[in-house]
């Protein structure tokens, strides 16, 4: 394949997301969900809630014995009784009366409204009403939620805090999930050497290690990391086999066409295919996405901004459908004015690090020139713009999205 020949964004990620993957299936109890890619569809096997019950409190009534109530002329009804929180009522209530009921009672049968207590003034055994209600005003009735039956949560979905509480509501304390993919990270090059070790002159401590490993950590991704390989196929082979009980395997540096970069010649070795040399962006053009077996590899650019850019736009959502969750577009997005011009060259796609800052009269997008080999840029800015291809760059004043990290 010719390296020269690289594709565009959307095919390279097409060809990424049709990577064909079967996740195993675990038991978790709710306590671990948070996060986690449902395995299964939810249906509720109840009403929820699975009574009626009010919502403030006050009186439980029939809401035709407020029509026309109001501080002048009030609706006079009586006090059958009272039902406390957490009690079952067998109480109905009839025309003219009325259910003295707190904040997550049951609503006696007959009550169609609740009139909050502030509206009522206190007879001896009635009250006074001073105010009309609605039909079904401050009641959650049975069934409001959901009902018995309903698919509540679905297969693919990645848990948040809000799932939790409805799971919890069905009383689900254990669910089945999807298992996360293990990610093995193996750092390459002669030049890379450890974080504890004083670079002597040509040598650069290995940053994308780092990076990559925050990175999916984020996410609740494992990481497994093989150390530095030298430029050598045997090196780099070694170091693959050692990380081959891992999921997904990604190579970082020696990812371009050169006479001393090895990866291609590795993959082809241990008997891989080979997708794709290349992507039509900038930063990250020198990307390898192949198979090994049957398992994903990818060949990051070396240069640490190159490199990140490239995991969270390409990486990151293969791991996610590789742990089964629904892939819906690109998320964290959000729309702002430039503050500046944005120079790009037409015929590559280029990613841009901005600044958002939100100002009273509205938000502001100021872009962040950085080399693709420095990492500093990263620390300052909010998130990324996409120039496409297409376009010569964006002028001051321009409506951006922008994608944050």
């Amino acid at each position: 394949m010719d390296f020269l020949r690289s594709i565009k964004s959307k095919q390279a990620l097409e060809i990424i997301l049709g990577f064909t993957w079967n996740p195993e299936i675990e038991i978790v109890g709710i306590d671990d969900g948070l996060n986690r890619v449902l395995a299964e569809d939810i249906i509720s096997e109840e009403d929820i809630p699975p009574f009626s019950r009010s919502l403030v409190d006050g009186f439980a009534v029939k809401v035709r014995d407020t029509y026309g109530a109001r501080e002048t002329n009030p609706s006079f009804v009586n006090i059958k009784g009272e039902v406390k929180i957490g009690e079952t009522t067998h109480l109905e209530i009839g025309d003219g009366e009325s259910v003295r009921v707190s904040t997550g009672s049951m609503i006696p049968k007959g009550a169609d409204g609740v009139v909050m207590q502030e509206y009522v003034r206190y007879l001896l055994d009635s009250i006074e009403i001073t105010k009309t209600i609605h039909k079904g005003e401050n009641i959650c009735f049975q069934g409001d939620d959901f009902k018995k039956g309903d698919k509540i949560l679905e297969k693919g979905k990645r848990l948040n805090y809000f799932d939790l509480g409805v799971l919890a509501s069905i009383g689900r304390s254990d669910i089945k999930v999807y298992k996360r993919p293990t990610v093995g990270i193996i750092s390459t090059g002669d030049e890379i050497i450890g974080i504890n070790e004083t670079p002597k002159p040509g040598q650069i401590r290995d940053i994308n290690r780092y990076t990559l490993s925050g990175l999916f950590e984020k996410e609740d991704f494992t990481v497994i990391h093989a150390g530095i390989a030298k430029d050598n196929p045997e090196d780099i082979l070694n170091k693959i086999k050692l990380i081959g009980d891992t999921d997904i395997v990604l190579l970082s540096g020696g990812s371009s066409k050169g006479d001393r970069d090895y990866i291609i010649e590795s993959i082809k070795r241990l008997g891989g295919e080979i997708f794709f040399h290349g992507i039509n962006i900038k930063p990250g053009k020198p990307t390898i996405f192949a198979r090994l077996g049957d398992k994903p590899l990818f060949g990051l650019p070396g240069h640490p901004g190159s490199c990140i850019m490239v995991a969270i736009r390409f990486v990151l959502p293969i791991l996610k459908k590789m742990e089964g969750e629904r892939i819906k577009g690109t998320a964290g997005m959000i729309s702002g004015t430039l503050t500046a011009n944005v120079p790009s060259s037409v015929g590559v796609e280029e990613c841009v690090d901005v600044i958002v800052e939100r100002k009273k009269d509205g938000i502001f997008v100021t872009p962040v020139f950085a080399k693709s080999s420095v990492i500093s840029s990263f620390t300052k800015s909010s998130g990324y713009i996409i120039v496409p291809e297409e376009k010569e760059g964006y002028e001051r004043g321009e409506e951006v999205e922008v994608y944050f990290f």
